[in-house]
């Protein structure tokens, strides 16, 4: 990302890859990519790639880019991530000078938490139409595979096999296309989401409430290590061999202690070898990525925390005392 124009291209930056296809100009056709709960290559595949290309290459023959809006602005001016504040110190600390995605999302999460303007939430950027009910195909990506039982675009009428034609007057070819409409939605209100069934095109107004961005599982996204405090120690989940070793069930919690970083967590008295089998009151199956995700979005910096661990087979209570700013 070093040197690119964020006023050009503006994505998610929790991501695993994104493309975008754009005229002379610089106006966009449409993107392609991004991440979700469901994996880093859900809407990622070659069948659906070769399908935008060809979608594209008739739009740039008939000239149907899609104009200057708030979706794709017109970039005026030049805002290069070696430009917000935190990032020279984040590179400071580097042997390589490289700027990955994430390095732009974190370093702007960091920016407003100087200016006491970061809120948890921001985590949840770019979300996916799953959070309204609607699942799409991962080869054909403006046809629904799904919509989710008791879910907005459920109870307003939208129906499996639909195609989707626009998101709040958007032209939507593709999974990134309708991210990019979900990001600029409002936190309440209404999305007017255009489908196709049967011939006949069909509008359907989707309510909004607060909080309707909040996925399931975030913890794949970097920008989580910004909002708030980490365990301090790594664990990788036991075998099938260790767990019966420890009279423990395969939807119990059972990470073992493979590095200690944090001096929070040595104070506490963390070890190498332990079996983490409670944090914070979650005992059921997690793996370390999603524990530290729920620390960093439900409990803040100084926080304490109780634990519990098997230590040579027998529990161990313990206290953590989360650290007071991110640690880096």
């Amino acid at each position: 990302m070093n040197g690119v124009n964020l006023n050009a291209f503006q994505f998610d930056f929790d991501l695993t890859w994104m493309a975008f296809f754009q005229n002379a100009k610089g106006q966009t056709y449409t993107r392609y990519g991004g991440h979700d709960d469901a994996g880093p290559e859900t809407h990622m595949t070659k069948t659906s790639l070769i399908e935008t290309m060809q979608r594209v290459l008739k739009l740039h023959a008939a000239k149907d880019v899609k104009p200057w809006s708030k979706y794709e602005p017109e970039p005026k001016q030049t805002f290069t991530p070696e430009q917000i504040p935190p990032m020279k110190t984040m590179l400071g600390k580097r042997k390589e000078s490289c700027i990955h995605c994430h390095d732009v999302k974190n370093a702007t999460l960091k920016d407003l938490a100087s200016r006491n303007e970061l809120t948890k939430y921001m985590v949840y950027g770019y979300p996916s139409p799953a959070q309204l009910g609607i699942v799409l195909d991962a080869d054909n990506q403006t046809k629904i595979r799904q919509v989710v039982m008791g879910t907005t675009a459920a109870v307003v009428g939208i129906r499996k096999d639909d195609l989707v034609k626009s998101v709040d007057g958007q032209r939507v070819l593709t999974y990134g296309d309708f991210t990019r409409v979900l990001e600029l939605a409002p936190e309440k209100g209404i999305l007017t989401v255009e489908v196709e069934r049967n011939g006949r095109n069909i509008d359907y107004r989707i309510p909004l409430s607060p909080g309707w961005r909040k996925s399931p599982d975030p913890s794949w996204r970097p920008s989580t290590g910004i909002v708030g405090p980490n365990t301090g120690f790594w664990g990788k989940p036991l075998t099938a061999k260790e767990q019966a070793q420890q009279k423990l069930n395969d939807s119990d919690l059972a990470l073992k202690v493979v590095v200690v970083w944090g001096d929070w967590a040595k104070k506490a008295g963390v070890r190498n070898g332990d079996i983490v089998i409670e944090l914070d009151g979650i005992n059921d199956r997690k793996n370390i990525k999603q524990l530290q995700t729920h620390l960093q979005l439900n409990r803040e910096f100084g926080d304490q925390v109780k634990m519990a661990v098997l230590r040579n087979g027998k529990r161990q209570d313990l206290i953590l005392k989360l650290p007071d700013k991110v640690d880096e």
